[in-house]
C-alpha cells in the first residue's frame, strides 16, 4: 500500500500503482487511441498488458504504442496476450489494425502496473 502525506520519514518512497480496464477496439486507421498519460515529472517504470479477446479470424489485431512511438513487434492477434516491461513511460496507446468484415471490433484488456519514486 502506498504512504500518502506525512506518514513516511524516508527520503525517497516508491508508489506501485495498477490499473486494469477493457476497451472495445476496432481498426483505428493507425491512430493510437491514448490510454494513459504522465503529467508529473517522475521517471515511471512498469508492465504493460493486452490481452485482446477478439474472435480469430474476425477481430482486429491490437498494437501498442509508448510515449507516442510503435513498440517493435508488439501486435497481439485475436485470441492472444502479451505483455512487456519498459523504463520512462510517458503515455501508453493502443492502435486497432484491420478485422474482417470492416467494423469488426474486439473487446481488449489493457493493464499495467507503473513503479515510480517520490
Amino acid at each position: 500500500m502506498a504512504q500518502i502525506g506525512n506518514c513516511c520519514n524516508d527520503q525517497i518512497v516508491g508508489v506501485n500503482d495498477a490499473l486494469c480496464f477493457t476497451i472495445v477496439l476496432d481498426d483505428t486507421d493507425g491512430t493510437a487511441i491514448d490510454l494513459w498519460n504522465d503529467a508529473t515529472t517522475f521517471v515511471i517504470n512498469g508492465t504493460i498488458m493486452v490481452e485482446n479477446n477478439g474472435t480469430i479470424g474476425v477481430a482486429p489485431t491490437a498494437s501498442l504504442t509508448v510515449n507516442g512511438t510503435p513498440v517493435g513487434g508488439f501486435i497481439v492477434e485475436p485470441g492472444e496476450a502479451r505483455s512487456i516491461t519498459m523504463n520512462d513511460i510517458n503515455s501508453i496507446g493502443i492502435v486497432g489494425a484491420g478485422g474482417t468484415p470492416v467494423g469488426s471490433t474486439a473487446n481488449v484488456k489493457v493493464s499495467f502496473s507503473l513503479n515510480y519514486k517520490f
